[in-house]
């Protein structure tokens, strides 16, 4: 079902119709008093856009970010990758997957996107959707998580990747596609939830050997390791990093794993490999991110040993300290 706010009624409105607010409330209240008041603003904002012809809940052949509503299918949608996170595997209900996400954008907004095909995620793996890649996603869907829309794509969608001829600007307004919260407000099960302070202590990273496939750590069977699912691999090498974040309402332990470690330590997979040899060398890495002030993106577990809440970091968005704390402020 859709779920339109009365606000972005109001905008479908004058968008269409360049009705003045005075002259869209009037006929509001107008409608509302023909009804008795006995349905919503909302439900009289409906019913007025529809007399002014205006098509609120028809889906365009293809839509722009700003544009998505909550509850559609089969959405038609071209934009630009933002912001890459990491694969996320999980175990739901007996059922095991993975995810994976970006921040997707055009010139009107930015919006989570989820693959949970495997074919999908399969691109993402092996490179092909990368920050900057522009894709034209099909047959997606509108869901709502944390009060924000995601786009979804699953086994029956589709995308091109760098169609031929398109380009993408991609807007710069500051909308993030997760829930904010400070470390004091934080909950066990809290998912794609944004939490901006400043890394306080930082560990030497730790290092293990992961399957090129499904991304779990390899377990020793026999006299050699292998991956569970798939046999003898090459492996490759996983980088941990974990940290604390201070929020002034409390602090909180952190982890970050691939391409978050890299991102926190600006880093390639390269230098990591150094530092897995030779531990002297994070120490300048180390001093350059305490006193880092940085949104950390991410899931709240529970540490039962510690009986502490922890996050494991699925994005890192560096943003203006000054404005961030202005809008903190400001209750946004």
């Amino acid at each position: 079902m859709f779920n339109l706010k009365y606000s972005e009624i109001i905008s479908r409105i004058k968008e269409e119709k360049s009705l003045s607010d005075e002259e869209i409330d009037a006929k509001i209240k107008e409608k509302l008093k023909q009804l008795s008041d006995l349905i919503s603003k909302e439900g009289a904002a409906h019913i007025v856009a529809n007399e002014l012809g205006v098509k609120i809940l028809s889906v365009p052949k293809e839509i722009k970010v700003n544009r998505l509503l909550t509850g559609m299918n089969n959405v038609v949608i071209s934009g630009k990758v933002v912001k890459m996170n990491d694969i996320v595997n999980f175990n739901r209900n007996g059922r095991a997957g993975k995810v994976g996400s970006f921040i997707f954008g055009d010139d009107t907004g930015v919006v989570r996107v989820a693959f949970w095909d495997v074919n999908h995620i399969k691109e993402i793996e092996n490179g092909n959707i990368k920050e900057g890649s522009v894709l034209k996603i099909k047959n997606a869907y509108v869901k709502a998580n944390g009060g924000y829309k995601e786009l979804h794509l699953g086994s029956k969608g589709d995308l091109e990747i760098n169609p031929d001829g398109v380009d993408i600007e991609v807007s710069n307004q500051p909308v993030f596609g997760f829930e904010r919260k400070k470390i004091s407000e934080l909950q066990e099960g809290d998912n794609n939830i944004g939490v901006f302070g400043t890394i306080v202590q930082v560990f030497e990273p730790r290092f293990y050997d992961a399957c090129p496939n499904c991304g779990k750590k390899l377990e020793t069977i026999g006299d050699s390791s292998q991956c569970k699912e798939h046999g003898l691999v090459n492996p490759v090498v996983v980088p941990i990093l974990n940290l604390f974040l201070d929020d002034g309402s409390d602090n909180l332990r952190a982890v970050a794993f691939r391409n978050q470690v890299e991102r926190l330590l600006n880093v390639d997979n390269s230098k990591l490999l150094e530092i897995k040899e030779d531990a002297n060398k994070f120490n300048g890495y180390r001093d350059d991110l305490i006193g880092k002030q940085l949104m950390l993106v991410g899931r709240i577990t529970k540490n039962e040993m510690f009986d502490r809440k922890e996050m494991t970091i699925q994005s890192v968005i560096e943003v203006n300290p000054g404005e961030m704390i202005k809008e903190l402020q400001d209750g946004v």
